[in-house]
């Protein structure tokens, strides 16, 4: 199956740094791409580039066959949706106006003629309607992530890529999130989304690629990836990976408090 998105060497350097370094990922259409990793390795960065929103260094990312550049920004953004950790709105616009911001791509268009139930539709994914009316300025955390979350769904792109849509969210959002963007997917789209969670990537993912260091280390269905031993070692803390119920996998990790002390560390 050709990729709809498709990075090869990519590389990109922060003030001196290397913080990507020679990455190739490929996403197929009906999957759900989860990237994870440890602070710093990279995850974010290789987000902004599938996006287009950063340049790399050294090489190349391909949107349905084409590179990035070729594509108008306006058609890009009819392609793609993209949600930052980032989704500050200084001005106290209403949750309904903020969600309808992500029509914004289709104004003009036939497809604008489904503007206000593609806004009903994502209103309902983030939950966010008994809030509708007040200003995103005025919500907490966890619901300006929902609406956010529901302006990026109102875009309606094939493609959806996500930065940490779980990060401020309870429980029962943090599945409803991942649930609707794998609905998404199954009806034939595509998504990448950033996560800490390893459970949840097991729970939502295809396929899991694994950074350290800005490079990808391990790539794969989530029971081939989510190996304890690679897990332990690149994120520096024992975990471990059992089976749970109904052919889940349930991600352990050690308290603290139960690691014994690094060399040379001193203990309080």
């Amino acid at each position: 199956m050709t990729p709809v998105l498709r990075a090869r060497g990519v590389s990109v350097e922060v003030g001196g740094r290397r913080v990507l370094d020679g990455v190739d990922l490929d996403l197929s259409a009906g999957e759900l791409l989860a990237l994870v990793g440890p602070n710093g390795a990279g995850k974010s960065t290789l987000l902004s580039v599938l996006a287009g929103d950063r340049a790399p260094v050294e090489g190349s990312v391909e949107l349905d066959g084409a590179t990035l550049d070729a594509w108008p920004v306006a058609e890009r953004a009819r392609r793609r949706s993209v949600l930052t950790q980032s989704n500050e709105v200084s001005f106290p616009f209403a949750v309904h106006d903020v969600v309808r911001m992500g029509r914004a791509p289709w104004r003009r268009h036939p497809e604008a003629a489904r503007d206000d139930a593609a806004v009903a539709e994502a209103m309902a994914a983030g939950e966010v309607e008994a809030f509708a009316e007040r200003p995103v300025t005025a919500l907490s955390g966890g619901e300006r992530a929902r609406t956010a979350f529901a302006r990026s769904f109102a875009q309606e792109c094939a493609i959806a890529l996500l930065d940490e849509p779980t990060a401020s969210l309870d429980i029962r959002h943090q599945h409803r999130v991942l649930a609707r963007t794998r609905e998404r997917v199954d009806a034939g789209g595509a998504a990448v989304v950033v996560l800490h969670d390893l459970g949840l990537a097991a729970a939502y993912a295809d396929r899991i690629a694994l950074l350290d260091g800005g490079r990808v280390v391990a790539a794969g269905p989530p029971r081939e990836v989510l190996d304890p031993a690679l897990l332990t070692r690149v994120y520096r803390h024992p975990i471990d990976v059992i089976d749970g119920p109904r052919g889940t996998l349930l991600v352990v990790v050690a308290p603290s408090l139960a690691l014994p002390p690094e060399p040379g560390e001193r203990i309080a």
